[in-house]
């Protein structure tokens, strides 16, 4: 069943689909031979980029990187539709976090995808910290923020939802197909042009958005005769966006990334005019913003699952490893709290508690995912796959030395040494379904990086993809992570399913993109945040869970979980004053304007407060997988 809502024709079933092309190398020049650097060929002799060729002028920071004319080429050996990139430059002295709480209101939908970079236990330097310009070189290179997207689309048990909201939803096709077939039928199989090479993932434009772990049950479990149980979210949800803002650490730059899809029958000028004038309102939004007041977390009610029946669940899965149906199983248990939930402060704490490789904050109508993810689930540039399974946790110590010390007393862990190694074995095993052959190597093994207040072990997992695989295979390859599951991992996904009591949901799931380009990056949904806006209170939904083996202690399995929610409950707990505090100012102010008004009985004297985020530092949570 398919349902398309507003302007869209409908789907074109049964194209042949190829996959995206991949190049290689940041900056080069692109199918028409521009650059689409800031110093590129429409420069003008004093450094200041200012397009007028028959369009509307644009100023030096929200200038076209290509002209009228240049745009016209890029289309003119096309035969049919195809999506062209044409960036703008724009101001670079605003954070992501500010741009998105700019630009988030012009729809119901929108993405921030932030990163930091990981930092070795032997490296003195202590751990990384999101957004440290004067130390670019310890960070992850890009943030991405999207805005108004052309379609949002739906993947659910019964059928895919097309809710179609610009002229790019025209070409969104629909299959009958499983879960990760039909998103990717939802990116437009139609010509590229214009797109530079990168030297990594990159997002320029695309599809962003989540996939549940409850996708298990149509992409695995439904083949060994597994019910699903009753879905508390879509299987998959992702936005089409032709407007990507890029911000590059590296080169203190941003840019707006449009990648329209021109209909055969389209007005090149008429789409060209409508970029140029989206480029000068980016950039006026953007000189104007100042960093988002934001709010808190107010919390009425709690409820999580109860201790006995989690240690129960343990026991019973020891059972599965003793009698030989695993190696291991991850169970996990949920916390729910209910009351008022500002998603960007919470995402504003968390990215200070807990800095992680992936930071995300989704807003998907009533819904949105807010996490810090310090785990891969899957990664593609050019023809290159990758994962890098974590497990293994060890506290931070208090100096360089102390570090070290914890961490190599973390190696000698038999027990952390066996579950880390099995874990490895098992995405080789991924990797390579969808790799050419001999081609999966282990790149790096047991590594330890740090983080703010713990230290992982890490390893790094990679193949050459195979020539009729793309991302959305390597994906299916590798989904769910067996961090997640245990091994072997359906046999793992079915005790999960008899045991835990509720269904997981997005948890477990990924959050990240598929690019035009081909390009794949999404992490597992963990140290995540799901909020439910859609009832009379706000819920905030955080999972985790523990790995089982044979010797598992079922208490201090219980506490491991406890103990991983703590990256997120910590982030809510940093914010709840923030609420309770402007609550209070506001009962004062109006307290105070009552015995003021006595002669205008109109008069409402009210005040709210936020406070600025305090600065505290808090523990991160207690492992590197669920």
């Amino acid at each position: 069943m398919t349902d398309h809502t507003h302007d869209t024709t409908g789907s074109r079933p049964g194209q042949e689909r190829d996959c995206a092309p991949r190049g290689r190398g940041y900056h080069s020049t692109d199918a028409s031979g521009e650059t689409s650097s800031a110093d590129g060929p429409y420069a003008d002799t004093a450094g200041e980029r200012l397009l007028t060729d028959g369009g509307q002028a644009v100023g030096a920071e929200a200038s076209l990187s290509r002209s009228r004319e240049a745009f016209h080429d890029l289309l003119s050996g096309v035969d049919g539709p195809a999506v062209a990139r044409v960036a703008a430059t724009v101001p670079a002295d605003v954070e992501p976090l500010t741009a998105y709480a700019a630009l988030s209101d012009r729809s119901d939908h929108s993405f921030l995808l932030e990163s930091a970079q990981k930092v070795a236990s032997s490296d003195p330097d202590g751990a990384f910290a999101p957004s440290a310009r004067e130390e670019a070189d310890r960070h992850a290179r890009f943030s991405f923020v999207g805005y108004d997207p052309e379609a949002v689309v739906t993947v659910r048990p019964d059928g895919t939802t097309v809710d179609a909201r610009g002229p790019a939803a025209e070409y969104v096709e629909t299959t009958d197909g499983d879960t990760l077939d039909r998103v990717r039928a939802a990116l437009p199989d139609v010509e590229r042009v214009g797109f530079p090479d990168h030297d990594r993932q990159h997002l320029d434009g695309g599809l962003v958005g989540f996939l549940a772990y409850d996708a298990v049950y149509d992409l695995t479990l439904a083949e060994v005769g597994v019910d699903r149980p009753e879905p508390v979210a879509p299987d998959a949800e992702f936005l089409l966006t032709t407007r990507t803002l890029v911000f590059d650490d590296h080169t203190d730059t941003a840019e707006l990334v449009f990648t329209p899809v021109v209909g055969a029958d389209d007005d090149p000028d008429a789409v060209y005019d409508d970029l140029q004038r989206e480029a000068a309102a980016v950039a006026e939004t953007l000189r104007a913003a100042e960093p988002p007041t934001t709010g808190g977390v107010a919390v009425d009610g709690e409820t999580a699952g109860a201790q006995a029946d989690y240690e129960a669940a343990v026991e019973t899965t020891k059972r599965h490893v003793l009698d030989g149906d695993i190696y291991q199983g991850v169970i996990s248990r949920t916390r729910t709290l209910s009351g008022s939930v500002d998603d960007l402060g919470l995402y504003e704490s968390l990215r200070e508690v807990n800095p992680s490789p992936y930071m995300y904050l989704l807003q998907h109508g009533d819904r949105s995912v807010i996490g810090a993810s310090p785990e891969t689930l899957v990664s593609v540039s050019d023809d290159r796959v990758v994962v890098n399974p974590v497990a293994g946790t060890c506290p931070r110590g208090t100096s360089p030395v102390d570090d070290r010390r914890l961490a190599g007393e973390m190696l000698a862990d038999e027990k952390e040494r066996a579950e880390h190694t099995m874990l490895v074995d098992l995405a080789r095993n991924d990797v390579r379904r969808v790799s050419e052959p001999g081609s999966v190597r282990v790149e790096e093994f047991m590594n330890v990086l740090k983080y703010s207040h713990v230290q992982h072990i890490e390893s790094t997992v990679t193949g050459r993809l195979a020539t009729d695989a793309d991302g959305f295979d390597a994906t299916r390859a590798t989904f769910p992570r067996g961090t997640l599951t245990g091994a072997p991992k359906v046999r793992a996904m079915e005790i999960i399913d008899d045991l835990e009591t509720t269904p997981r949901g997005v948890y477990g799931g990924g959050v990240g993109y598929y690019s035009w380009t081909g390009d794949a990056d999404l992490a597992i949904v963990i140290r995540t945040a799901i909020v439910d806006h859609g009832g009379p209170t706000d819920e905030l939904g955080v999972r985790a869970g523990a790995g089982i083996v044979a010797d598992s202690d079922p208490t201090a399995e219980y506490e491991e979980t406890e103990q991983k929610m703590r990256g997120v409950l910590d982030a809510v707990d940093r914010v709840a004053d923030r609420s309770t505090d402007a609550g209070e100012s506001a009962a004062e102010s109006s307290a105070t304007a009552e015995l003021e008004s006595t002669a205008d009985e109109t008069a409402n004297g009210t005040a709210t407060a936020d406070e600025t985020a305090n600065e505290t530092t808090t523990a991160d949570d207690g492992g590197g997988d669920a």
